[in-house]
């Protein structure tokens, strides 16, 4: 969700896929292309922001803002291949459209006028696994882009080869249940974007340097319960 004159304004998208996959011994392949549309888009922002148009997360220093509306199409290939019982690798490759700033110094009540679409490729590689004895899941990741980017390529990737932008993990710990909390729990460590990149920067209404970015570094944990 964002704002536009102090009114809420929901995203709205339709993804439209078209896909064929096939498995050889260990090996999925994955092959497919999609159309994307996107209104109001809720772009996310990194700094202390304050306006009309924009709404805060202050316990994050984050904030989301309604960038202009999206039209991409694009292709994706995904390679996949379990090395052994407790660990699979994979390879995505991404080509398709994203909003991007057409000039440099432009101000964030300009992004939305002065964004365009500009194709990008993105290509990422993540490996997943588990510790048997620890019965531990947990995943790492890097996705890089070609250039800059408000917004991801291939953006409803919702294939095996999804993965966060840029350096990222996700590790998941189950956790022996007690007499007081029967149910099963599970420790959770997620961080995205660990290196912070992506960064693109703009100018706020005080003149102050903010960043909009595909995906904010960030570092979440917490417990998961199930019964």
């Amino acid at each position: 969700m964002s704002l536009a004159h102090f009114r809420p304004e929901l995203e709205h998208a339709h993804h439209q896929e078209v896909s064929i996959s096939h498995r050889e011994g260990k090996t999925n392949f994955q092959l497919a292309g999609y159309l994307d549309r996107v209104v109001n888009p809720a772009l996310n922002g990194v700094g202390d922001a304050s306006g009309e148009n924009i709404l805060p997360d202050i316990y994050s220093d984050t904030f989301t803002y309604r960038g202009k509306n999206l039209n991409a199409a694009g292709m994706r290939v995904v390679l996949q291949r379990k090395l052994r019982d407790d660990l699979t690798a994979t390879l995505d490759y991404s080509y398709g459209g994203v909003l991007d700033l057409g000039r440099a110094d432009t101000r964030l009540s300009e992004v939305a006028e002065n964004s365009v679409i500009r194709n990008r490729h993105a290509l990422a590689g993540k490996l997943s696994g588990t510790i048997p004895k620890y019965k531990t899941k947990w995943t790492a990741s890097y996705r890089h882009v070609s250039g800059q980017a408000l917004t991801s390529v291939d953006m409803f990737n919702a294939s095996p080869g999804q993965s966060d932008p840029y350096l990222s993990f996700f590790v998941r710990q189950p956790i022996p249940g007690t007499h007081f909390l029967p149910g099963h729990m599970d420790a959770i460590i997620d961080v995205r974007n660990l290196l912070a990149q992506g960064y693109v920067p703009v100018l706020g209404q005080d003149g102050r340097t903010l960043y909009l970015v595909d995906s904010s570094r960030s570092v979440r944990g917490g417990v998961a319960f199930t019964f």
